[in-house]
């Protein structure tokens, strides 16, 4: 009797250990602060406040210097300033970020770079220079991925919504009912140990190639899931679409767009992410812009998803502009790594989000991990990651620009 009272008092110590006590020792080594550093903020209102100085230093360089803003929800703009050459358009640098609202922030730190670090690099009497800050503001503010609605806007840039298949992911209707959970989160770590058994069942039953093929390429049939793309143009899209058409079909010649996002690749690497339509193998391209990763469309690991931002620029140059030379690519700064744990630690992040907004948690705790292991995917606090990540943009920067002669 009394062997079997301590086996059970035994097993509540530790059930109330790992249920109640680890939950806050991950949440306290989650709540750590990256300090103040050079070009890296920590708001929207604060990202926001510093790009609208941008127009007065375009103004000391470009007599042509325009701004914009276009508000998405009230108080929330994607805003633009442009630069345009004064004599002899002939090049366009193009930045675009926060597409993915919560990537904004890396995408901030690096607008700051390039104004700080590149503007007398460049020929204000050739080049022009446009910024777009928070394509997805309001995922900015609320520190998400998607936007207002739940869209996904780097799924939603499609050409043709009525020829368009909103049907065609399978897979994820398929397997809807693991990534959407109709509940509210529970533990933390009672959620982890759901998580990962679903996996492990669903690669059995449905193999792993399934999960994979389910959330890559966006879906277009659950409004409440992740990766949904809409059902036709977001107001952000309708935004771009229109200034993108304007800008291809301007006077420049020679258009460079770079789209700014975090997540994807080695936790220490940013990558250069084509376009499906580029020509360069891996090799040339790495050799072409001196920059030790690039993906092209033969490099493993390079995928496509349909309504992605840049393959609409580059497809829309080749059909509006098929004259000049227009390329489209996207600066990818990876965050957890490549291999299956941190793929699967990424799936487990993103639906656990997904399933906190909509169903909210039955404890702060879990609320508050939950938020900062997600925001961490995007937006790491690490120091040494952030130093690393505006050295890899200052030299894909010089490469990209440098091979398209550019800069100075």
């Amino acid at each position: 009797m009394k062997k079997t009272l301590k086996v059970i008092i035994s097993i509540a110590l530790i059930s109330l250990l790992l249920i109640g006590i680890v939950p806050e020792i991950i949440l306290y080594s989650l709540k750590k602060e990256a300090g103040e550093m050079p070009h890296y903020v920590e708001s929207y209102v604060e990202s926001k406040e510093r790009f609208l100085t941008y127009e007065d230093r375009f103004r000391t360089y470009w007599r042509d210097t325009r701004f914009a803003s276009y508000e998405i929800e009230q108080g929330l703009e994607i805003d633009v300033v442009e630069g345009h050459a004064s004599e002899s358009p002939q090049n366009l640098v193009i930045f675009t970020t926060g597409v993915h609202g919560i990537e904004g922030f890396v995408g901030s730190a690096m607008l700051n770079v390039f104004q700080t670090d590149y503007l007398t690099k460049l020929d204000p009497a050739t080049t022009g220079v446009i910024f777009v800050h928070a394509v997805n503001p309001w995922g900015m503010e609320n520190e998400r991925r998607f936007n207002e609605n739940n869209v996904d806007l780097n799924r939603n840039f499609i050409k043709d919504w009525t020829t368009f298949n909103l049907e065609l992911n399978e897979a994820y209707a398929d397997l809807a009912t693991f990534f959407e959970k109709e509940e509210e989160l529970g533990n933390v770590l009672l959620e982890n140990v759901s998580f990962y058994s679903g996996v492990g069942y669903t690669a059995l039953t449905s193999g792993a190639e399934k999960i994979e093929e389910a959330l890559l390429s966006g879906q277009y049939t659950h409004p409440h899931g992740v990766y949904y793309g809409g059902e036709g143009d977001e107001k952000s899209t309708e935004v771009m679409k229109e200034l993108y058409e304007q800008w291809i079909t301007s006077d420049y010649e020679n258009i460079v767009h770079i789209d700014l996002h975090t997540g994807y690749g080695p936790e220490d690497q940013m990558s250069i992410f084509s376009s499906i339509g580029e020509s360069m193998t891996q090799k040339e391209a790495m050799d072409a812009f001196q920059y030790p990763l690039v993906l092209t469309p033969e490099s493993e690991g390079f995928y496509v998803t349909h309504g992605d931002n840049t393959e609409y620029f580059h497809s829309l140059g080749a059909e509006l502009a098929p004259e000049k030379e227009v390329y489209s690519t996207t600066f990818e700064f990876g965050t957890l790594g490549e291999d299956v744990s941190a793929g699967l630690s990424s799936i487990n992040r993103t639906v656990s989000e997904n399933q906190l907004y909509w169903h909210g948690s039955k404890g702060t705790v879990t609320e508050e991990i939950t938020k900062l292991r997600y925001k961490e995917m995007f937006y790491p606090s690490d120091k040494e990651w952030r130093e690393k990540a505006i050295k890899d943009f200052r030299q894909a920067t010089d490469g990209v620009l440098s091979e398209r002669g550019i800069l100075k």
